[in-house]
């Protein structure tokens, strides 16, 4: 049980970046289609999904399917896979910067906005979130509109009114990703994954390094298989809590 994260973005630079699945190793691949690969739109479920061939590809993949919030060690491990093996061929010398920001991709999980950065034919990469994103009301909508468009809006039905409001919150999520990029690209460039590691921010939201995410999944793991009344596993739920209220 648990949210989705759904697909918002990924840059026009870096979408169709090919992901060269011959260099990634088979656990890796294995655990992508095992979790991913069923093709839903097959009613009998038997149809198979390929292996994505881009970093578009591969976030529309994991549209729709706990993904953030969600990245433990074997998720953590495949994106670092993609990351130091699939990408290897697109990783260039920094020239006039200390980090070339990697190929990378937005999805929303709760209230905010997410992202992977991968860095190519490096073991690491960084990921985060935005602050929470206000999220569209129909009441908002209606009080900035005239009285003629808000009858028209109260003819129709819920269904209709629904996919508008989900399209507004599309577009505005997308917005907030578009706004930040630019400014993650340039905080790699100078910093690199330095302040994702000190300061677990990056270019005001928060930040970490998939590396970071890697051990912080394997201890939580380990904390799991602790008795229920074990001061680690108390402490680490209250946590847990915390945080999935901060980003609701």
């Amino acid at each position: 049980m648990g949210d989705p994260s759904y697909f918002r973005l990924v840059p026009a630079s870096c979408a169709t970046v090919p992901i060269d699945w011959t260099k990634v190793p088979e656990a890796s691949k294995k655990f992508l289609l095992d979790d991913w690969g069923t093709d839903w739109s097959d009613p009998k479920m038997e149809k198979k999904r390929p292996l994505p061939a881009t970093i578009e590809d591969f976030a529309k993949m994991v549209h729709s399917s706990k993904f953030f919030g969600y990245m433990h060690p074997k998720l953590c491990t495949l994106l670092l896979d993609i990351s130091e093996f699939g990408l290897a061929a697109q990783a260039k010398i920094p020239v006039n910067c200390l980090q070339i920001p990697g190929p990378r991709f937005y999805m929303k999980y709760l209230s905010c906005v997410w992202f992977v950065m991968f860095l190519p034919g490096e073991r690491d990469g960084i990921t985060g979130c935005s602050p929470k994103v206000p999220e569209v009301s129909w009441e908002e909508e209606e009080d900035k509109e005239e009285e003629k468009d808000k009858e028209d809006k109260e003819d129709k039905d819920e269904d209709e009114e629904d996919e508008e409001e989900n399209k507004k919150q599309v577009a505005r999520d997308k917005a907030v990703a578009e706004e930040f990029d630019p400014r993650l690209c340039e905080e790699i460039e100078r910093w690199g994954t330095l302040r994702a590691q000190v300061n677990k921010r990056v270019a005001d939201w928060e930040g970490f390094t998939l590396k970071s995410s890697l051990q912080d999944a394997q201890m939580s793991e380990a904390i799991m298989g602790l008795p229920r009344d074990h001061p680690a596993f108390r402490s680490m739920m209250t946590n847990a809590m915390s945080s999935l209220k901060s980003m609701s």
